[in-house]
C-alpha cells in the first residue's frame, strides 16, 4: 500500500521541515541517481549541485543504506535508486521560481511485487520510522482547503497571501 501528501514548501519552509524531521529521528537523504552502484548521500534537502537543485530525493534510516536497491542504466552510465523494494522515502521537492512554486510530495509503499510476483512487505521498523516521517512532514505543515488534499509550509502561505505568484501541480497547471 502506498502513501503520499502533495505539498507547496518554499526553500525556507524545507529547511525548517528538514530541522524537525533530524530532531525527531535519523535520517539520510539519497539523491535519486548516483555514479556508483552505492546511493549517494547529501547534507540536505535543499541540495545544490553545480548551482542547479535535486528535485527527487529519498531520505533512509542510516541502518537500511546498505538496503537500498540500485539499478544500472547503461544507456546513461549511472545507478538509480529503486523506490519500490529500497525501505525509502521519496521525497520530491517543490520548484520554487519566485513567481511559480511548483507542488512537491513525500511518498512511500509499505509492500512492493517480489521477483516471483508475490507481495512482500517491508520491515515493520522501517513502516513505523516511514510513518513517522510522513505524519511529522504533514504536522509541519498547514492542510490547505483545495479539490485534492495539500498542504503549504508558513513561509509558502505568506508568499502566496501577499501576492507573490502562483502555486502550480506537478505537471504545471495552476492550482487554486
Amino acid at each position: 500500500m502506498g502513501h503520499q501528501t502533495s505539498f507547496f514548501i518554499t526553500p525556507k519552509d524545507m529547511a525548517e521541515l528538514e530541522q524537525r524531521l533530524r530532531e525527531r529521528t535519523d535520517l539520510v537523504i539519497l539523491l535519486w541517481r548516483s555514479p556508483t552502484a552505492s546511493p549517494r548521500v547529501v547534507d540536505s534537502l535543499n541540495f545544490y549541485e553545480n548551482g542547479e537543485p535535486w528535485y527527487d530525493l529519498y531520505l533512509a534510516r542510516p541502518e537500511d543504506l546498505n538496503s537500498v536497491v540500485m539499478d544500472y542504466v547503461k544507456t546513461q552510465g549511472y545507478w538509480t535508486v529503486e523506490g519500490s523494494p529500497s525501505p525509502v522515502v521519496e521525497f520530491t521537492r517543490c520548484s520554487f521560481d519566485g513567481k511559480r512554486l511548483r507542488e512537491g510530495r513525500v511518498h512511500y509503499v509499505d509492500h512492493f511485487l517480489g521477483p516471483d510476483h508475490t507481495w512482500v512487505k517491508k520491515s515493520d521498523e522501517f513502516r513505523k520510522w516511514a510513518r513517522m516521517v510522513h505524519t511529522t512532514i504533514k504536522k509541519s505543515l498547514k492542510r490547505r482547503d483545495s479539490k485534492h488534499v495539500e498542504y503549504i509550509g508558513k513561509d509558502a502561505q505568506a508568499w502566496l497571501d501577499a501576492g507573490g505568484g502562483q502555486l502550480e501541480d506537478a505537471f504545471g497547471k495552476r492550482v487554486d
